[in-house]
């Protein structure tokens, strides 16, 4: 045990990516059961609309349609906020790339404003 801790000691590298690996797994495995519970809620969700849908096909029609509409104003909403969000990454990204010139000229600016003082 005590050889184990001390090769971590002296390699920290392999400590860090030991522990990567380690989240690498997890992740995959809460990604690969967080699929297969959307695929399951999908198709119980699917086959309550379809019950509904043959039990009484006059009012399920409405409540689809509304749902559909309700869907589609959601991802015209998202397509709209990710246009916009892209926009505002590339400007914000302009500005940081441009703000350590801007600070180094301000501190220039005031340096030379203190030594005429």
């Amino acid at each position: 045990m005590d050889a184990i801790t001390g090769y971590i000691s002296a390699h920290p590298a392999v400590l860090i990516v030991g522990v990567i690996v380690v989240i690498l797994f997890i992740l995959n495995f809460a990604i690969k059961s967080a699929v297969k519970l959307a695929l399951i809620a999908l198709f119980v969700i699917l086959a309550v609309f379809g019950y509904s849908s043959l039990k009484d096909p006059g009012t399920s029609t409405g409540v689809v349609d509304e749902s559909v509409q309700i869907i589609k104003s959601s991802v015209d909403e998202f397509k709209e906020k990710s246009k916009t969000f892209f926009s505002d990454s590339k400007d914000l990204y302009k500005k940081s790339k441009a703000a350590p010139g801007d600070v180094n000229r301000m501190l220039d600016n005031s340096k030379k404003e203190m030594e005429k003082k």
